[in-house]
């Protein structure tokens, strides 16, 4: 294991590095979700890395805990630096194999990986999305979504950010109202949280796992199905009594539903 720094777009990025015994080992690149951290994985790419790949973990710039958020960010701009990182992690290290490429991502920014296979900058031959977080469509939001949507603006008036806090976390969720001190990040959420990818997915030409925790309230199974069925190449696996952080508390599950499907 090894931490790295790679400089995109005048970003410094740090990333993880584990670099497997086997020369011809497949390249692994794990993506966390949103205010997530590379280091949450540590028993995945361990677990992973005693399987026989290369695993690269970065932490994603203003979607980190560890990087503050100084621009804003899209589901566009995203896939951009996602890109440049892979391309020039394969320039700085020539020994790993990039051929096979597997891009795993996990909760919240999926869009983002599947913008990047669509554009197809890089080759990505195997897509894993792992309790990914649901397709924004305004016919199916929940009551309580309709809610915060309909008082979110008048609210929005509060000064007091700690009022606002209590406010969004009990309406909506933790992600909102962590946001809520940093314009950039408060809009970069939004930004996320508004893109619809669903017409794109059907065009995906890559073989994709889907894994799914049971028990995952953050995204719910018709989401799921969804993907499944428009998907040309997919499979979907569903990890009973598993909930939305799978990889934090099952780990050992999750690599070995991985390699079972893969």
């Amino acid at each position: 294991m090894s931490n790295k720094e790679i400089k995109i777009n005048n970003t410094d990025i740090s990333y993880e590095l584990f670099e497997s015994k086997n020369e011809n080992a497949d390249t692994i690149v794990i993506l966390h979700g949103w205010r997530g951290v590379s280091s949450s994985w540590t028993k995945v790419w361990d677990f992973l890395n005693m399987s026989g790949y290369n695993v690269v973990i970065p932490d994603i710039p203003g979607a980190s805990k560890l990087t503050e958020c100084n621009d804003i960010y899209s589901i566009d701009s995203y896939s951009e630096i996602i890109e440049k990182f892979i391309l020039d992690l394969k320039n700085k290290h020539e020994n790993l194999n990039f051929d096979n490429l597997i891009l795993w991502w996990h909760s919240n920014g999926w869009a983002i990986s599947i913008k990047i296979v669509s554009n197809n900058k890089i080759k990505v031959l195997r897509l894993v999305l792992n309790n990914s977080a649901w397709i924004r469509n305004d016919k199916k939001r929940s009551l309580k979504k309709k809610i915060f949507s309909f008082i979110v603006k008048p609210f929005s008036i509060v000064n007091n950010n700690k009022i606002k806090k209590i406010f969004y976390h009990l309406i909506w969720n933790n992600d909102y109202s962590e946001a809520l001190d940093n314009p950039n990040l408060k809009q970069t959420y939004l930004n996320m949280i508004s893109c619809d990818l669903r017409d794109e997915i059907k065009n995906l030409d890559c073989f994709t796992l889907l894994l799914w925790g049971e028990k995952d309230t953050y995204t719910p199974l018709s989401d799921w199905l969804f993907m499944r069925d428009n998907i040309k190449k997919s499979k979907l696996v569903v990890l009973n009594d598993e909930k939305h952080w799978i990889h934090l508390h099952n780990p050992k599950r999750l690599v070995e539903t991985f390699l079972q499907n893969i």
